[in-house]
């Protein structure tokens, strides 16, 4: 017994060196990859997180947050995640597939009866290859900032309005074929599958109970002393945008703000099947559904996440860029994963986060 009181004791007062190790050799791989891609591509605020499903492993911010008034990014800046939102829109469909709410293998029409298109073969399409991108819906050909919509009506109008003149691209279950405005439907089927609005569910069922409190679907209801100022080349140099990227319209697909506190505690909860705290906003079996080939074929993409092998590794992520860059990343079977936000358009991307993904492999492998 007291072997065992004496390794316990030990093991207290290592725990905190080996997170100190774990830091400082993250901190030398990250910090200057990162200060380097800045400085290339004229990014001015960067902000970055390296978690397990237990621990923050690494967090860090770079930058400023306007190039006017040169405010620091810090752990609480805001920014838009884009895309990333979608992941937020699976978990909560699969939440109310949970609960009996809805089917999402059953027609989309079954839930939303106005759902409409001038392609007969809607009436087949399921929740499922919305969520998928398998679905043949096509994408929305217009800026949906200019104009944008508040009301909690938006999201109706638009599958009313904008989906019923539209024809499908592809036999459904065919192809992948990206759509956000499959996203905007799948919004529209939670808020009436649910009885609420689109944004209080994802609030009162995924955001609040995972601590993510400074997240927000509702550009009104965000700290907006908090919020990144967006920067893109105009005229030969950076400027500032004059338009912030929401439009309740487009809420599934794209409107979620949150930070990098906030968006920590979302990988951790992937990570570690669906709860947190001893908050369980998941079945562990239906997350790890999410991540499996859509239609046993489709190996690119999963249930509201996308799909990548990487050195023999599974990854699963999701990325945002409506100027604003996101991007959420996991590896499962190495129990790790990162979330990346900036402020630039110029930001690098795909490939960039792709250099995470080695860089943490081979962090893993030492």
């Amino acid at each position: 017994m007291r072997k065992i009181f004496i390794g316990i004791v030990s093991l207290i007062f290592l725990l905190p060196n080996v997170v100190a190790a774990n830091e400082a050799a993250l901190d030398k791989i990250f910090t200057p990859f990162i200060e380097q891609a800045m400085a290339e591509h004229n990014v001015q605020g960067f902000v970055f997180a390296v978690v397990s499903k237990d621990d923050v492993l690494f967090q860090k911010t770079f930058g400023i947050k306007n190039i006017y008034t040169k405010e620091p990014e810090t752990s609480k800046s805001l920014f838009h995640m884009a895309s990333v939102t979608k992941t937020f829109v699976a978990t909560a469909l699969m939440q109310l597939h949970e609960q009996g709410k809805l089917d999402v293998d059953k027609p989309v029409v079954d839930i939303l009866p106005y759902f409409v298109l001038v392609d007969n073969r809607y009436k087949n399409i399921t929740i499922r290859q919305l969520a998928s991108h398998i679905s043949g819906m096509p994408d929305f050909d217009s800026d949906p900032w200019h104009d944008p919509d508040y009301d909690e009506d938006a999201l109706e109008r638009f599958v009313r309005n904008f989906v019923s003149h539209k024809f499908l691209t592809h036999e459904p279950n065919t192809i992948y074929q990206y759509s956000n405005t499959g996203y905007e439907v799948l919004g529209d089927v939670i808020a009436k599958a649910a009885g609420i609005s689109f944004e209080d569910y994802v609030w009162e069922n995924i955001l609040l109970p995972l601590g993510m409190v400074d997240s927000t679907l509702l550009i009104q209801d965000a700290d907006m002393t908090r919020l990144n100022s967006l920067h893109r080349p105009k005229d030969g140099e950076l400027k500032v945008a004059d338009i912030y990227p929401y439009n309740r319209a487009h809420g599934p697909s794209s409107t979620l703000i949150s930070n990098v506190d906030d968006m920590i505690r979302w990988v951790r909860v992937n990570l570690n099947g669906g709860t947190l705290d001893g908050n369980r906003i998941l079945k562990r079996e239906t997350l790890k559904s999410m991540w499996e080939p859509a239609s046993g074929k489709f190996d690119n993409v999963g249930f509201g996440w996308h799909r990548r092998e990487h050195k023999g590794y599974q990854t699963i992520y999701h990325s945002g860029n409506d100027g604003y860059k996101s991007y959420v990343n996991m590896i499962p079977d190495l129990d790790i994963g990162f979330v990346m936000m900036s402020n630039t358009t110029t930001q690098p991307y795909h490939d960039f986060a792709q250099e995470i993904v080695d860089k943490l492999i081979k962090y893993k492998g030492m």
